[in-house]
C-alpha cells in the first residue's frame, strides 16, 4: 500500500474511532423507553436540531452520486440546491404543528401522526412500510458510498466490500446502543464537518485547481459551455418539484422535528438552515464541474471529489475528502436506521401484539436495524446502476405520499377516503409509466411518471376531501393549534 494512503487511512480510522468515543461518552440512552429511543425524549434545542435535519439531508452520496452528475451533466445537477430550499419552505410551514401533535399525543414519527390524522391504522401501517420500501434503496447508496472511499483511501489495498462492511458495523452499533439521543449528537458533531467545514475545503480545492470560481466558470463557458445550461428545462423542473414535494415525506426526515425541546426550538431551525443548504450545494456543483475539465476526473465521476481534493492537496485532502462523505452518509443513514427500527416495532409489529412492553419493543427495534443492515450490506456488494438515478427513481414514488402527509398537515377537509382513493392511482400511475418509460415520453414529454402520478392523486384527494364532510375528530385536532 503506497505511504500516502496509509497516512490518509490512518487519519480517517482517527475519526472513527472519535465517533465512537463521542457515541459511547453522550449517547447512552437516558432510560429504556420507547419515547428516549425514538425521539430522545424531545430534549434537542435548535442548533442541534438544525444539524441533524442538514446532517440527514445532506447524504454522503452527495459528494459522490451528485458530484458525478455535476461532471457529466453540469448545471442540472443545481436542482439539489433549489430542492433544499424548497423544502425547508415545507418544513416551516408543517413543522410547528406538527410538534405540537406529537407532544400532545404522544407522537414518535411520521406513522402515528397519519393514524392520529386519519383515524386509521391501516392507512399508518400502509405508510410506514412504504418509507421503509423506499428507504432501502437509500441504504444501498449509502454502503456503497462508503466502499468508495475505502477503496480510494488504499488505493484498493482495502477491498471495496470490506472497507463497507467496517464502517457499516460501526454505525449499526451505535444506533443500536443509543437511538436517536446518540444520532442526533452524532449528526450536530458530522453535520458540522460535512456541512460547514467542507466549504472551506470546496474554496481551497477551487482555487488550487482551476485559480477560483470565475476562472472556472469562464474555462466552462469556452470548452464545455453545454455544462452551464438546462437542456431538457420539464426533466430539471420535475425533479426540482419530486424533491420539494418528497422532502418531509422520508421517515427519517419528518422524525427530526419531534427530537426538539419546544415548538419555539422548532422554529428557530429556519434561522440557519436555509442559508447553509443552498451555499453547499451551489459551491458543490460548480467546483465539481470543473471535475469535467480533467480527463482523471471525468474518467470515474462518482470519485470525482475525492480525486479532485488528492489533486489538491495530496494524502491530507484525501483524507478530509473521506472524512466529510463518511460523516455526511453516517449522519444520514442513522437517522434512516434508527427511524425505520422504530417504525417497524412500534407502527408494524405492536398493532398486531398491542401488548408488548417497552423493552420488548426496544428489542425489536435493535433487531429490524441488524436485518436492514444486513440486507442491505448484500445488495450493496452486487453491481448496480449509477446511484442518482436509484435516488431519483424513489422520489418518483416518495411524492405520492405528499398529499396524504403534507395537505393532511395543512388542511382540515382531507379525510381517510380522499387519502386511500389518492394513493390507490397516483402509486399505480408513477409505477406503471415508469416501467413503459417509451409510451410515458410519448404521452408527457419529459414529465416524468412521479409528477403524473403525483397530479392525479392530489387532484382526487382535493376532489373528494371538497366533497365530504369534514371529520368532527380533525377538526378538534386542528383547534388544539388555537389553544
Amino acid at each position: 500500500m503506497p505511504s500516502q494512503s496509509v497516512l490518509a487511512m490512518a487519519i480517517v480510522a482517527v475519526y472513527l474511532v472519535s465517533v465512537g468515543l463521542i457515541a459511547r461518552r453522550f449517547g447512552k440512552l437516558h432510560d429504556q423507553s420507547v419515547a428516549e429511543f425514538a425521539v430522545a425524549s424531545r430534549s434537542f434545542k435548535w442548533y442541534m436540531v438544525m444539524f441533524t435535519v442538514l446532517a440527514t439531508w445532506i447524504v454522503g452520496a452527495t459528494y459522490t452520486a451528485w458530484v458525478g452528475m455535476s461532471i457529466v451533466d453540469g448545471m442540472l445537477a443545481q436542482y439539489a440546491a433549489l430542492y433544499g430550499l424548497g423544502g425547508l419552505v415545507v418544513y416551516y410551514l408543517i413543522a410547528p404543528r406538527i410538534w405540537s401533535w406529537g407532544k400532545a399525543h404522544n407522537l414518535y414519527n411520521l406513522p402515528d401522526f397519519i393514524e392520529l390524522r386519519y383515524g386509521s391504522k391501516g392507512l399508518a401501517i400502509f405508510i410506514a412500510i412504504a418509507g421503509i420500501l423506499l428507504n432501502f434503496p437509500w441504504h444501498i447508496i449509502a454502503f456503497k458510498t462508503f466502499g468508495y472511499v475505502a477503496s480510494a483511501l488504499t488505493g484498493g489495498a482495502v477491498p471495496f466490500n470490506l472497507g463497507m462492511t467496517i464502517v457499516v458495523l460501526l454505525i449499526a452499533g451505535y444506533v443500536m446502543w443509543g437511538g436517536q439521543r446518540t444520532v442526533v449528537i452524532l449528526d450536530f458533531y458530522q453535520g458540522i464537518i460535512s456541512v460547514v467545514v467542507v466549504l472551506a475545503g470546496i474554496v481551497f480545492v477551487t482555487y488550487s485547481l482551476f485559480g477560483g470560481f470565475g476562472p472556472l466558470l469562464s474555462r466552462l463557458a469556452s470548452e464545455k459551455p453545454e455544462l452551464l445550461t438546462i437542456a431538457d428545462k420539464p426533466y430539471w423542473t420535475c425533479i426540482i418539484l419530486g424533491g420539494i414535494i418528497g422532502s418531509y415525506c422520508w421517515l427519517e426526515i419528518f422524525n427530526r422535528i419531534f427530537v426538539a425541546e419546544s415548538v419555539s426550538e422548532v422554529r428557530k431551525v429556519i434561522v440557519g438552515a436555509p442559508f447553509l443548504m443552498v451555499l453547499i450545494f451551489v459551491m458543490l456543483v460548480i467546483m465539481s464541474m470543473g471535475g469535467s475539465l480533467i480527463a482523471e476526473v471525468a474518467a470515474d465521476p462518482e470519485a470525482g471529489f475525492l480525486t479532485m481534493f488528492t489533486m489538491a492537496g495530496g494524502p491530507l485532502l484525501l483524507a478530509f475528502a473521506a472524512i466529510v462523505i463518511v460523516a455526511a452518509e453516517m449522519s444520514s443513514i442513522d437517522s434512516q436506521l434508527a427511524t425505520n427500527s422504530v417504525v417497524v416495532a412500534n407502527n408494524i409489529i405492536k398493532p398486531f401484539k398491542p401488548g408488548l412492553t417497552d423493552r420488548q419493543i426496544l428489542t425489536i427495534c435493535r433487531i429490524s436495524a441488524l436485518v436492514f443492515v444486513l440486507s442491505a450490506l448484500v445488495v450493496a456488494m452486487m453491481e448496480l446502476p449509477m446511484l442518482v438515478s436509484i435516488a431519483i427513481f424513489t422520489y418518483e414514488n416518495l411524492v405520492n405520499l405528499f398529499p396524504t402527509i403534507i395537505l393532511g398537515a395543512l388542511w382540515t377537509r382531507g379525510n381517510k377516503t380522499a387519502a386511500v382513493a389518492g394513493l390507490s392511482v397516483g402509486i399505480p400511475v408513477t409505477l406503471y409509466f415508469t416501467w413503459n418509460a417509451t409510451l410515458s415520453q410519448a404521452l408527457f414529454g419529459s414529465w416524468t411518471p412521479g409528477i403524473i402520478g403525483f397530479t392525479l392523486n392530489t387532484l382526487i384527494y382535493v376532489i373528494i376531501s371538497l366533497a365530504s364532510r369534514p371529520q368532527p375528530s380533525t377538526t378538534e385536532l386542528f383547534q388544539e393549534l388555537e389553544s
